[in-house]
């Protein structure tokens, strides 16, 4: 399956075979992340795969292997985050290799190389249970509810996970064929919790857009966005 296929099918998994993948396998993953489309190409990031050991994590199940996810601090740098390696997720996926983001958990006795700031984690093995699902089996807001004029064309980001189910997406029409994407307003002690992983949210559903249309995916900052109440500009994107 190619990997807009697997965005349909997808699911987040929690109980890993703990045998490690062989080293072909993740060579093969490695070179995926090198040549992984970034968001904003001015920013410095950096990953590494560690065993559990290597992992602080409140989560009960282990995995044989996580990605362990770093970043310079610079504009939209969580979301680029999440586009560069939910286009890995569904890669890792679409090559029957579960995997799960985990926003609860720390590198054990590791440092980036290049001094980054630590972001998220993902998890990543053979799965113990059944790795896909059918659609069915999304529990999703409809589109009306995440678009303000129903556009098949945004179905994709509708079908992306995201913190704590939390769906923090809202999408725009612009007069131009453009598109705004902005995210939910939480006030401020929900912002404070969930506005970091929302962001890396926010990423994920224009990877999973930008993997259902690689020729024409562009995105960029508008320099005065329209405004929303009660939600944050988070980018301006065409498809």
């Amino acid at each position: 399956m190619n990997l807009e296929e697997i965005i349909y099918k997808r699911q987040s998994i929690r109980a890993y075979d703990e045998t490690p993948l062989d080293e072909d396998t993740l060579a093969k993953i490695r070179d995926f992340i090198e040549n992984a489309k970034v968001l904003n190409p001015n920013i410095d990031w950096s990953y590494d795969i560690v065993g559990p050991e290597f992992i602080n994590t409140m989560m009960r199940w282990k995995s044989p292997h996580y990605l362990i996810l770093f970043s310079e601090e610079r504009e939209n740098y969580l979301e680029n985050i999440g586009f560069i390696f939910q286009q890995v997720d569904l890669f890792l996926q679409s090559n029957e290799i579960g995997t799960c983001w985990i926003g609860m958990a720390s590198p054990k006795n590791y440092k980036s190389k290049e001094g980054h700031k630590f972001i998220i984690a993902i998890s990543f093995g053979r799965s113990l249970n059944p790795i896909y699902r059918n659609r069915d089996g999304f529990r999703r807001n409809s589109l009306s509810k995440i678009v303000d004029i129903e556009d098949e064309r945004l179905i994709p980001a509708q079908f992306a996970p995201s913190s704590t189910n939390s769906q923090p997406w809202y999408f725009t029409h612009n007069d131009d064929g453009s598109y705004n994407v902005y995210r939910v307003n939480r006030g401020i002690l929900r912002n404070k919790f969930m506005g970091k992983w929302n962001k890396v949210d926010i990423g994920i559903a224009l990877a999973h857009l930008y993997v259902s249309n690689e020729e024409t995916f562009e995105f960029y900052i508008e320099e005065s966005p329209k405004e929303l109440k009660n939600y944050f500009y988070s980018g301006t994107f065409r498809i």
